[in-house]
């Protein structure tokens, strides 16, 4: 999973201090800040929520434990999906979360479901569509030549799409038990486009591509990242104070910690948070004072060290512009 920009700032400058300083204190506090994400998978019977489940963990996500109803203890973040439209129980769900969460609307290669925008809308809650089929299929060798080979045929001489059942059955030269194969890869809904690409001479790689974009497991990976920003920057944040204590006996530890690069890779993460909307546009001095401000405003922890990273980011910032000049 791609980390988001100003935690892996600060994980790329404590990885060169790690070489630096050989301490088991150093390589802890650097394995903690570098895990991946911990996802957990959630939804009510039939959303397809292993197939998600196995799509994500085949993007690189770091799945945890098995998927269902119950939360995951460890987890940083739930991926609550739903599908066709959003039903009380998903609400229920939803409302008795503790956890960060993304809503993700699964099986949208097939007609007749809801929106993206209508499932945020309902649940109030970021929310990403997703053919988790499609995703599955076009990873590992799920698309492989036999099936590549079926669809080649069926190019050439077409079969009943109308439904599954008659697809499997109706007469035609592709065995019935491959056709079979095809449904449970594709569903008729990927085997149509995949015909597609195959009479206009694609290849079984250029359908892989193909499957993986109209997936959009890529768009829920990378909402996922932007999601667990609070996540990347609370470690971060504990990393900090960590590394503060070790720097009393080590000044190099204190010289990692004032140092430019450092202060900016924090106000990044911070600013991965609250959001860049919140700082374009205002000079660097009006932005260090509004934000040093904020921080007396009644928030939330993370608010408020966010707050405090990007003044301090903003000062450092604005001095160093000055020395410029």
């Amino acid at each position: 999973m791609v980390v988001a920009q100003g935690h892996q700032l600060f994980v790329d400058e404590l990885t060169l201090l790690t070489a630096e300083i050989p301490d088991p204190r150093l390589v802890a506090i650097a394995a903690r800040i570098t895990a991946p994400l911990r996802v957990a998978v959630r939804g009510r019977p039939g959303v397809g929520r292993r197939t998600v489940a196995q799509a994500l963990d085949a993007a690189g996500v770091s799945v945890l434990g098995a998927p269902g109803p119950d939360a995951a203890p460890g987890a940083d973040v739930d991926v609550q999906v739903v599908a066709e439209t959003v039903k009380p129980e998903d609400a229920a769900a939803l409302a008795a979360r503790r956890r960060l969460v993304l809503v993700v609307l699964n099986k949208a290669d097939l007609p007749g479901r809801c929106g993206v925008a209508e499932v945020a809308g309902a649940t109030r809650a970021p929310a990403e569509s997703m053919s988790a089929l499609f995703a599955l299929a076009a990873s590992g060798g799920r698309l492989d030549d036999e099936l590549w080979e079926a669809l080649e045929r069926l190019a050439a001489q077409p079969a009943d799409i109308s439904s599954a059942e008659r697809f499997v059955s109706c007469p035609h030269p592709v065995p019935p038990r491959t056709r079979a194969r095809l449904c449970a890869v594709l569903d008729l809904s990927g085997i149509e486009p995949a015909v597609e690409l195959a009479r206009g001479g694609g290849t079984a790689g250029q359908a892989r591509t193909m499957l993986r974009r109209l997936s959009g497991v890529d768009r829920v990976v990378a909402r996922l990242d932007a999601v667990g920003a609070g996540v990347y920057h609370r470690r971060t944040a504990e990393a900090v104070a960590r590394l503060e204590a070790l720097a009393v006996g080590d000044s190099r530890i204190d010289e990692f910690l004032t140092r430019d690069a450092t202060v900016a890779a924090r106000m990044a993460a911070a600013v991965a948070v609250v959001g860049d909307q919140h700082l374009s546009g205002e000079p660097v001095l009006c932005r260090a004072r509004r934000w040093q401000a904020y921080r007396s405003a009644p928030l939330g922890a993370t608010q408020q060290a966010c707050a405090a990273d990007i003044a301090r980011g903003s000062l450092r910032a604005w001095a160093a512009s000055r020395d410029r000049s």
